[in-house]
């Protein structure tokens, strides 16, 4: 196989994405799913051909893109393999964990937060990733080299956006801002069916929009909830004492007033958080011993500062020193420097070209 050769397994609107910007990219993509999703993945061009999973175990990325449950046991079936494999599974604890199990050399776990009600290869598009953000879940066990790949190639063949978070934190923000969601749209839409058949008929833009989720994939919501169960349950506990708090204030006009008030200061807030600042790069020098969970370490931080990894790769001095550099939009030099000394390390910022 040629040195730009990606297999992608699960072949449906995120994989399809996959492969037709990647293909773009110029990779050469392999297929691995049933024959009849093959044969539409090659008609839309997500893909150059089909494999099968032992084939694809030599090429130089994996893209693992099954149902969320399916993909731990699909990184045991993986081996033996030499391929950079990462996943875009929405559940992340117990996948970073079954890469480590099945003795992934080369594993980054990742997250598009990009989508669509619509699913199948049918509906896969090259941009689906362009601007979004793309969660990245490095571990202690994460070598510096894969994430820098995975990294650039989510960046530079996918046009999504790096960001690097612990895989339990993920777990649970995107069990907020995510699972939770999906599950009020259930919920208002089981109430509001019920109060009579006529009142779905009345709705108007803004109920529409907050219960569109609610029609998304039964069999696909199903298996991620299900994976995710920990943190969704935690979440729903919060969820649960503010609707409490909110009915306990709901007859005090100026409480239910400063509620609003901080929601929409929040809401203000979302803005700043998904769109980069300056669009202007600069370089952070951090040393570090070479030693396992370093690389971790500072992904972490930054990923619990908002604050995106534009690209990552390592300088050696010598066996026991490195310097992790890490490439971050200018608008955040500052927090990053000082959430990084605050935190015990030295880091130095240099003009990045």
């Amino acid at each position: 196989m040629s040195d730009r050769t990606l297999g992608i397994v699960g072949v449906g609107l995120i994989g399809g994405s996959v492969g037709m910007a990647a293909r773009r990219a110029g990779w050469e993509v392999l297929g691995v799913d049933a024959p009849d999703v093959l044969e539409l993945a090659l008609g839309s061009g997500a893909i150059d051909r089909g494999a099968t999973l032992e084939q694809v175990r030599s090429a130089q990325m994996v893209v693992l893109a099954a149902p969320v449950s399916r993909i731990a046991g699909l990184l045991a079936d993986l081996m033996p393999t030499d391929a950079l494999v990462t996943d875009v599974g929405s559940a992340k604890g117990a996948i970073v964990r079954a890469a480590a199990a099945a003795g992934i050399g080369l594993f980054v776990g990742g997250h598009p937060m990009a989508g669509s009600q619509l699913g199948g290869v049918a509906n896969a598009r090259a941009d689906l990733f362009r601007g979004a953000r793309y969660l990245l879940t490095p571990t202690a066990d994460t070598r510096p080299d894969a994430y820098a790949r995975v990294s650039q190639f989510v960046r530079e063949d996918l046009g999504a956006v790096p960001t690097a978070i612990d895989p339990d934190r993920h777990d649970l923000l995107v069990a907020a801002v995510s699972h939770l969601p999906h599950l009020l749209a259930v919920a208002l839409l089981q109430v509001t069916s019920g109060l009579s058949p006529e009142a779905l008929t009345v709705a108007g833009p803004s109920f529409r929009d907050l219960t569109r989720v609610g029609s998304a994939n039964p069999e696909l919501w199903s298996d991620i909830l299900a994976e995710n169960a920990g943190a969704v349950r935690q979440v729903l506990d919060g969820f649960t004492e503010a609707m409490r708090r909110l009915e306990d204030d709901i007859s005090d006009p100026a409480a239910i007033e400063r509620h609003f008030s901080e929601a929409g200061a929040a809401y203000a807030a979302l803005g700043g958080v998904i769109i980069e600042r300056s669009g202007r790069n600069l370089e952070i020098a951090v040393p570090i011993e070479n030693r396992p969970g370093m690389l971790a370490r500072v992904t972490t931080l930054m990923g619990s500062s908002d604050i995106n990894i534009l690209d990552l790769y390592m300088e050696h001095s010598d066996t026991r020193h490195a310097a992790l550099v890490l490439t971050i939009d200018s608008g955040f030099v500052e927090q990053a420097l000082a959430v990084l000394r605050n935190a015990g390390f030295r880091a130095e910022r240099a003009a990045s070209e």
